[in-house]
C-alpha cells in the first residue's frame, strides 16, 4: 500500500484526540502497538499484516509489543505512541500497558500512552454497526474477573444495544454471536466449532478497514 497524505478524516481523529492536537504538524510518530499475542510472542498473522501495511502506509515504523513475548527492543530515544490494542479493561490494560509505559519512559523514550481501544468512541460506533448490520443476538467475550472490567461490558452492552454473554457461559443454542475478539483465538475456534460463526472482528473486511483507517490518521 502507498504512502499517503493526512487526509481530512485525520483533522476528524483528532477532534477525538485533543491531546494530541500539538502533535500533529510534526510528522508521524513512530507506534509501538500492544497486543494479546499467542504462545511464544506469536502475533496473529490478520494482525500482523495490517500492522505491516500500517507502517508502510504511514512512512514510519509500527512495532509490536505482544504481551506474551519478551520486551520489544528499540532504537535509543524514540518519540512513540502506546497503541494498545486490547477491547476492554482487564489487568493487561491497567498494570501490564503502565508497565510497558514506565518501562520504556526509564529507557529515556518520550512516551504518549493512547487509551485502550475498547474506549474509543468511533471504534465503539462501529461495532454497534456491525452488531445490528449483521443483527447478531449476543457478544461474546473472555471470562473476566469482577470489577471494573465487568462494569466496563455493563455499558458495553448499553452501548451497543445488545447482550454481552461471557464465552464460559455461552450456549449452543446461540445461532448469531459477535465474538469480541480482534483477532483469532481459542475463543473464536470454539464459538466457530458450536455455531459456525466465530469470525474474529479483524476477519471483516469492513473492521479491518476501520481499524487500519484509525491508526492511520493518528499523528
Amino acid at each position: 500500500m502507498a504512502q499517503r497524505t493526512r487526509s481530512s478524516s485525520a483533522e476528524v481523529a483528532l477532534q477525538w484526540w485533543p491531546l494530541l492536537h500539538g502533535e500533529a504538524a510534526a510528522g508521524p510518530w513512530p507506534l509501538l502497538v500492544v497486543v494479546h499475542g499467542h504462545g511464544g510472542g506469536a502475533v496473529p498473522a490478520v494482525l500482523q499484516c495490517l500492522l505491516d501495511e500500517l507502517a508502510q502506509a504511514r512512512g514510519a515504523a509500527v512495532w509490536v509489543q505482544a504481551l506474551t513475548a519478551e520486551p520489544v527492543e528499540l532504537p535509543p530515544r524514540q518519540k512513540l505512541l502506546l497503541v494498545p490494542l486490547l477491547l476492554t479493561p482487564g489487568s493487561h490494560v491497567r498494570v501490564d500497558v503502565p508497565a510497558i509505559r514506565q518501562r520504556l519512559r526509564g529507557l529515556g523514550h518520550q512516551v504518549m500512552a493512547l487509551p485502550f481501544l475498547g474506549a474509543w468512541q468511533p471504534w465503539l460506533q462501529h461495532l454497534r454497526q456491525l452488531g445490528c448490520e449483521a443483527e447478531r443476538q449476543v457478544v461474546v467475550h473472555h471470562p473476566l474477573r469482577p470489577g471494573i472490567a465487568d462494569r466496563y461490558l455493563h455499558v458495553l452492552s448499553q452501548e451497543l444495544g445488545l447482550p454481552l454473554r461471557s464465552a464460559d457461559t455461552c450456549d449452543a443454542e446461540l445461532d448469531r454471536v459477535l465474538p469480541l475478539a480482534l483477532a483469532p483465538n481459542r475463543m473464536t475456534a470454539h464459538l466457530s466449532a458450536q455455531h459456525g460463526d466465530g469470525l474474529a472482528l479483524l476477519e471483516h473486511p469492513a473492521t479491518r478497514q476501520f481499524l487500519f483507517e484509525l491508526l492511520l490518521d493518528l499523528p
